[in-house]
């Protein structure tokens, strides 16, 4: 579970990073960070109403942040990260997200660099 210090909570915080935030996109997820004025990084995950009711917006929260505990350790700490799922997410597996999370995550240049 990613811990209570790294996750984004407040509505002022996604704001800031969706307006002065860099953003990368790939077919089911985009990716918007930004550089840490302060640590420890933080991560927000974000499913629109568009995507389905809310125990099926809540599932896919869950799988992005369970992928996101095995890939941890091989991002850039030095952003802080809003994973936003867009509409038709609900219909794909697992590894499909994961795919399209490793591919903004390297799109976006935030790998570490002894990883993948």
């Amino acid at each position: 579970m990613l811990k209570r210090e790294n996750r984004l909570k407040k509505n002022k915080q996604f704001k800031y990073i969706y307006k002065n935030g860099d953003g990368v996109r790939s077919g089911l997820v985009t990716l918007v960070y930004i550089k840490n004025r302060v640590k420890p990084f933080k991560v927000g995950f974000s499913v629109g109403s568009n995507v389905g009711k809310s125990v099926v917006r809540n599932k896919i929260k869950r799988r992005m942040k369970s992928i996101l505990e095995g890939l941890i350790k091989d991002i850039d700490r030095r952003y802080n990260y809003i994973f936003v799922a867009k509409e038709g997410i609900e219909d794909v597996s697992y590894d499909d997200i994961k795919k399209d999370m490793c591919s903004c995550i390297k799109k976006a240049g935030l790998f570490n660099e002894n990883s993948n």
